[in-house]
């Protein structure tokens, strides 16, 4: 807030950064939780419901999971239809980036 960022700016810098967790560590949840005690204090610093930060910010993990060649679904999809994992995660890319566009 002292910075001069606004509710919005805060959510989808934390949204990005935590999406970008949970791609490089295969797990929604690993960086959620993680994350998920500061966000009361800060929405209270701006005033706002703290529902109104964690539910972007949560759905925003589930879709860097999505994108994460190394997630354990994309690892088990992958043997299971005989591909690579990227394969997967080349098909699920554009959804997922049109889908966090639209929740944020």
């Amino acid at each position: 807030k002292n910075a001069g960022f606004g509710v919005l700016t805060i959510i989808i810098a934390v949204s990005i950064l935590l999406a970008v967790c949970a791609f490089l560590m295969g797990s929604g949840n690993a960086a959620f939780f993680s994350f998920a005690p500061l966000i009361p204090n800060i929405a209270k610093h701006f005033g706002v419901e703290t529902i109104t930060m964690i539910a972007p910010i949560q759905i925003m993990t589930g879709f860097g999971r999505c994108v994460s060649p190394i997630a354990p679904a994309i690892l088990a999809i992958s043997a299971i239809a005989k591909v690579s994992p990227f394969a997967v995660v080349k098909r699920t890319a554009i959804p997922m980036l049109v889908a966090a566009i639209v929740n944020v």
